[in-house]
């Protein structure tokens, strides 16, 4: 298993591992547009020379990040994959002065598992919420907030 920066050639994979959990309302919808302008903040999880999850760094402001488009193949769930890709966003991060992350998620006790603990959306500053313009649930988000804070 390699987790790697993401490259050109995985755009179509990432698109459909995003994408198949945005169809069921798990996550936002991504373009193909979306994917290629910020190929340079996603990562991707390989195995046997296969796609098969995919994680976005998604610098907010100086000292703040957001664990996002975290998706795997629902033939590998379960593996570790998911634990991987999120400890690769934390490591990266930290590599350029990023200590504290958050997420929005449904998936709350993955999140839990990895370290991240429960806070208010509110709690958050306004500009995480960027993405959330663009979101069919923007007036009744049932998502929930979590943060990392990495030492």
């Amino acid at each position: 298993m390699i987790i790697r920066k993401a490259v050109m050639d995985d755009v179509p994979t990432i698109l459909s591992l995003v994408n198949n959990y945005a169809k069921d309302g798990l996550m936002l919808m991504k373009t193909p547009y979306q994917i290629y302008r910020n190929i340079q903040s996603f990562y991707v999880c390989e195995l046997n020379q296969q796609v098969v999850g995919c994680c976005r760094l998604n610098v907010i402001w100086k000292n703040l990040a957001e664990v996002s488009s975290l998706a795997v193949s629902p033939d590998f769930k379960r593996q570790g994959i998911g634990r991987l890709l999120v400890q690769k966003i934390i490591e990266e991060g930290k590599m350029i002065g990023i200590y504290e992350f958050f997420t929005l998620t449904y998936q709350k006790a993955f999140f839990e598992r990895c370290g991240f603990k429960y806070v208010e959306r509110e709690s958050l500053p306004h500009k995480v919420f960027g993405d959330c313009l663009m979101c069919p649930k923007i007036d009744n988000c049932d998502e929930n907030a979590y943060v990392f804070k990495a030492n």
